[in-house]
C-alpha cells in the first residue's frame, strides 16, 4: 500500500467519540476535544469520508409538485423547512436525495449544522474531507441488495441493527441500491440498551416500529423487508418476507465499528454546489467553464476589433485615395501636393474661374471631411458637391457619433452643417448632413 493511501482515513461520530479507520482497517480512536470542537487528526492523515449521527442533523422527507429532481435546489428546501417546521433554513446546509414519484418529487432530505460546516471550512485538516453523510442514509443504502428481488414488491422496509439501536426506514423503488429512480420515504434511528430490555419492551418496540414503517408507506408485515435484525426483534416484528442477516443481541457490532465498515459505500454527500471538497488549483474547478467562456469572449471582441479596425482602415485609405484624385482633378496644374489648405487657398485667391474656383471649394471640403474623419471614423455612403451644396450620408454605431461628426464638421469647414436626416437600423445610425 502505497503512503498516500495509507494517509487516507475514514472517520465516524456517533455523538460522543470519533472513531477513524485507515486503508490497513487499522482502527483508532481520535483524541476527545474541546466541546463544540473537531479532534486532532493524526499527522498527514486526509479525510476520505465522514459520517455523522442522524441525532446530530435536520432530517425531514418532502414531496413537491414538480415534474423531475433536477428542480430542487437548496432555496426550495429551505422554503420547505421554514413552511413546516420552526427550523430556520440558514441554519443548515442540505443535502437530498429525490425521484419522480408519478405525481410530483418525492425524497428525504439531511440539515448539516451550519456552525459545523463553518467549522470544517476553516480547519485545514478538515477542509478536504470529499465525502460527509449521515450515518443513517449509509447503513440503510448498503442493506439494499445490488440487483432487485422479483418477488419483494415496490415498497420495503429496511433494517441496520447495533449494539445501540436499530436504524429502520423504508425504501420505494425496484428494490435496488442501483435503482436510479428509487428514493427514501422515511428513515428513523431507534436507540436502545439491549442487555436490559425484556420481552415485554421487546414487543412494544416492534409495534413502535411497525407504526412508523406504516407512516413511512410501507404496507405491513406480508411486505418485503431486508437488512439486519437482533433476533428476538425480528420474532416479534414478524416478517413473513425477510431477506437479511438475523443475529443475538451479543453478536451486534458497535455503532462505529459497522459505521466505518461503509467506507467505500457511496453515499449521500454534504461536500456538493459551492462546498465542494478542494484545494490549491481545484478551487477553481467550479470556474472552469465560466473562465472559458470568458477568455472565449475575449478572444471573439479582439477578433471583432481588429476586424472593424481592418475595415476602417481601408476606408480611411479609399477615402484619401479619392481626395487625392479630386485634388489633382481640380488642381491638374499642381502635381504634387505639400500642404493641401496652402495650394487650394492659393488657387482660390489666384483668379481661377467659376469651374476651378468650385473645383477648390470642393477640395477645401474634402480636406475638412478627411480632418474629422481621421478623429472620428465613420463609413462614408454617398458624397456629393452641387450648386454649392455639400451633401453626405453615411451611418455610424450611435447617434453620439453622429452629433461629434457634425460639430467637427462645423468647426473644420466653418459651415453650418444641419442634420437632415437620421434612421436607427441593425444596431447602426445612418445619417445625412448639409452644409454651404
Amino acid at each position: 500500500m502505497s503512503e498516500t493511501m495509507s494517509r487516507m482515513i475514514s472517520v465516524s461520530y456517533d455523538g460522543n467519540s470519533w472513531q477513524a479507520v485507515d486503508g490497513g482497517n487499522s482502527v483508532v480512536t481520535l483524541a476527545a476535544a474541546e466541546q463544540g470542537q473537531l479532534p486532532q487528526l493524526p499527522e498527514g492523515a486526509a479525510i476520505a469520508m465522514l459520517l455523522l449521527p442522524v441525532e446530530l442533523l435536520l432530517s425531514r422527507t418532502f414531496s413537491l409538485p414538480l415534474s423531475s429532481s433536477k428542480f430542487i435546489d437548496q432555496e426550495i428546501l429551505a422554503q420547505e423547512i421554514e413552511e413546516h417546521t420552526a427550523e430556520q433554513a440558514d441554519g443548515w446546509w442540505l443535502s437530498w436525495q429525490a425521484a419522480h414519484d408519478g405525481t410530483g418529487v418525492s425524497g428525504i432530505m439531511f440539515g448539516l449544522p451550519e456552525t459545523l460546516r463553518q467549522q470544517i471550512e476553516s480547519d485545514e485538516s478538515w477542509r478536504s474531507t470529499r465525502v460527509i453523510g449521515a450515518d443513517t442514509w449509509s447503513r440503510l443504502q448498503a442493506q439494499l441488495p445490488a440487483q432487485p428481488m422479483a418477488d419483494a414488491g415496490g415498497r420495503v422496509a429496511v433494517f441496520d441493527a447495533d449494539s445501540t439501536g436499530l436504524f429502520f426506514g423504508v425504501w420505494s423503488g425496484s428494490e435496488s441500491a442501483n435503482d436510479a429512480n428509487g428514493y427514501w420515504l422515511g428513515m428513523r434511528r431507534l436507540n436502545w440498551q439491549s442487555e436490559l430490555l425484556s420481552q415485554e419492551q421487546i414487543r412494544a418496540m416492534a409495534d413502535n416500529i411497525g407504526r412508523s414503517l406504516h407512516a413511512m408507506g410501507w404496507q405491513g408485515t406480508t411486505a418485503a423487508a431486508f437488512g439486519r435484525l437482533p433476533a428476538a426483534l425480528h420474532e416479534a416484528l414478524a416478517l413473513s418476507l425477510w431477506y437479511g442477516e438475523v443475529m443475538a443481541w451479543s453478536d451486534l457490532p458497535e455503532r462505529q465499528t459497522a459505521n466505518l465498515a461503509l467506507a467505500s459505500v457511496s453515499t449521500l454527500n454534504f461536500r456538493h454546489g459551492r462546498w465542494r471538497a478542494s484545494s490549491g488549483l481545484g478551487q477553481l474547478k467550479p470556474w472552469y467553464r465560466s473562465m472559458a467562456l470568458a477568455a472565449a469572449l475575449v478572444v471573439i471582441w479582439m477578433a471583432g476589433m481588429l476586424w472593424q479596425n481592418y475595415q476602417l482602415e481601408s476606408q480611411l485609405q479609399a477615402g484619401q485615395q479619392r481626395m487625392i484624385d479630386a485634388f489633382h482633378k481640380g488642381l491638374p496644374q499642381e502635381k504634387v501636393m505639400i500642404d493641401v489648405l496652402a495650394q487650394l487657398r492659393k488657387a482660390a485667391g489666384s483668379g481661377a474661374g467659376d469651374g476651378q474656383q468650385s473645383a477648390v471649394l470642393w477640395l477645401q471640403q474634402l480636406a475638412g471631411i478627411n480632418r474629422v474623419y481621421k478623429q472620428t471614423p465613420w463609413e462614408i455612403r454617398e458624397l456629393s458637391f452641387q450648386q454649392g451644396k455639400m451633401s453626405m450620408s453615411g451611418q455610424v454605431g450611435d447617434l453620439q457619433s453622429v452629433n461629434r461628426i457634425r460639430q467637427a464638421l462645423q468647426q473644420e469647414t466653418g459651415m453650418d452643417v444641419k442634420l437632415e436626416d437620421t434612421d436607427l437600423n441593425d444596431n447602426l445610425v445612418r445619417f445625412r448632413m448639409e452644409w454651404l
